[in-house]
């Protein structure tokens, strides 16, 4: 079991890294984010932290109902391959689904109740 200051951190980095892959990607349509390598790298990156947050706090943390990383904890292998253009926009179509994730996180009486 996590101490609780370990939590609100592994929680604190899946919504920081969520926020910069909105920031990332904001104003971006797919065949944007399919076109820009730099912008790819770094959201598969920080899927990357929010796959490997949400497996740590997964194994580790019984957390309230109303947060459900389980959609995250995949996330952990996801691997940047610029010629599997395939995958791109499956990435991209996910991006509104990690908008909410974030927001039912920040919403939560365990984010409230101690945040930063």
């Amino acid at each position: 079991m996590m101490h609780l200051q370990e939590t609100i951190q592994h929680l604190n980095r899946i919504v920081d890294n969520i926020a910069a892959v909105n920031a990332e990607t904001s104003g971006m349509t797919v065949q944007d984010f399919q076109q820009n390598e730099m912008a790819r790298q770094a959201v598969f990156e920080y899927l990357q932290e929010i796959g490997q947050a949400a497996r740590e706090l997964s194994n580790n943390q019984k957390l309230p109902p109303e947060i459900n990383l389980e959609p995250l904890v995949a996330f952990r292998n996801a691997r940047y391959n610029q010629e599997a253009e395939f995958a791109h926009q499956q990435v991209f179509n996910v991006i509104p689904d990690l908008k909410e994730i974030a927001e039912q996180i920040e919403q939560s009486d365990l984010y409230q109740n101690n945040l930063r």
